[in-house]
């Protein structure tokens, strides 16, 4: 059975939102993606929902989501993990056969956290690793590390972020496009260096919702699905002490099963463009390492501005770079359009994980 992605709907992406509380967030982004997807609430099964407690600044803050999703009395599975990670667990469910169609669901309100770095700091080990101070050190550490293992310069990092900053003045949707030189990046506010503070995604408001079904309901509602071909996920190991810290087994093992999953065998010649979490710009070097594409001066990656220009959007990150390859698939990305038919989705959990996911999609469902 093959799972699709019927529609999406999003609200933001702002450094703040006073206007609305993140239950209208939801609920905005929500009757989109429906609207987007073909669908009535009637018509969806359940729902899975990307969220932490710490974020929300409740406890048990999934039994505020079936509201503004319209799911009351229906089943509502939370994942404590990036956007992607519940697009995963979605597609399982559905392909159990028990789940038509199911929604999928995360938000960021960034803006009402006075204090991230503590919450940052608070999902190290408290014996071992959850140090008084910045919790970036660790992103220090493995810049430093893949600087020294992957032969790639400081300058090459500072590119990240100059290109996706650059990219993200096209996109509407994200508001931290700006221009800036490699000096720029490398000269900014020391946090844990050769870290700078230009070199990580600064935090954003917004809700992202997607629709998943089988086949069926793609091709009997939505007036124009993408197909997954192939989902995988992985995680390096949680203790900071054995990782290597130059290299992402997370998203290794994710694009491997990804990969398999979905009959790719050169990734670089059979995938149109890359869509991979840069929270921290060296990652993304990583992350493309990782997915076994690099060497190529053609790839097409995070055209949109990625998280650098779009935001960190804690949980609901991974969730706007698989809204931006759905609109490139569909060729709805306005000024930020490539030509696209099959698209990357990889996202990484953030520090201190290498708890990654990675997803292709294609405009057409592909025989294996």
């Amino acid at each position: 059975m093959g799972v699709a992605l019927l529609g999406m709907g999003i609200c933001g992406f702002t450094p703040t939102s006073t206007g609305l509380s993140y239950r209208e967030m939801i609920a905005k982004a929500a009757k989109m993606a429906y609207r987007d997807a073909g669908v009535t609430i009637d018509q969806i099964d359940g729902a899975v929902s990307a969220e932490e407690d710490f974020p929300s600044g409740y406890s048990i803050a999934d039994e505020y989501v079936p509201d503004q999703l319209g799911m009351v009395r229906k089943p509502v599975y939370t994942i404590p993990g990036d956007f992607m990670h519940a697009v995963a667990s979605a597609a399982m469910q559905i392909e159990t056969g028990r789940f038509d169609i199911l929604v999928v669901e995360s938000y960021s309100k960034a803006s009402n956290v006075l204090t991230k770095d503590e919450m940052v700091r608070f999902a190290f080990d408290p014996i071992y690793n959850r140090f008084g101070l910045s919790p970036h050190w660790l992103a220090g550490l493995e810049l430093n590390s893949f600087l020294s293992e992957a032969g790639y310069t400081i300058e090459e990092v500072a590119e990240v972020v100059t290109k996706n900053r650059a990219a993200a003045v096209a996109n509407s949707n994200a508001p931290y496009g700006d221009n800036f030189s490699v000096d720029d990046v490398l000269d900014a506010r020391p946090v844990s260096l050769p870290l700078t503070e230009l070199m990580f995604a600064q935090h954003a408001d917004g809700a992202i919702i997607a629709v998943l079904g089988t086949d069926e309901a793609a091709r009997t509602y939505a007036k124009k699905p993408a197909f997954f071909s192939g989902i995988g996920w992985g995680s390096g190991t949680s203790i900071l002490e054995r990782r290597d810290h130059s290299f992402s087994t997370g998203t290794a093992l994710a694009a491997e099963r990804a990969y398999k999953e979905s009959g790719v065998n050169n990734p670089t010649a059979e995938i149109d463009a890359f869509f991979v979490s840069d929270t921290c710009a060296h990652r993304q070097l990583m992350h493309m390492e990782a997915l076994g594409v690099t060497g190529s001066h053609n790839l097409i990656v995070n055209p949109n501005g990625g998280a650098l220009g779009g935001g960190d959007l804690f949980e609901a990150t991974g969730g706007a770079r698989l809204y931006e390859a759905f609109s490139q698939l569909r060729g709805e990305a306005g000024r930020c359009q490539i030509n696209a038919e099959r698209t990357l989705v990889q996202a990484w959990r953030g520090v201190p994980t290498d708890s990654c996911v990675v997803a292709i999609l294609d405009m057409e469902r592909r025989a294996l």
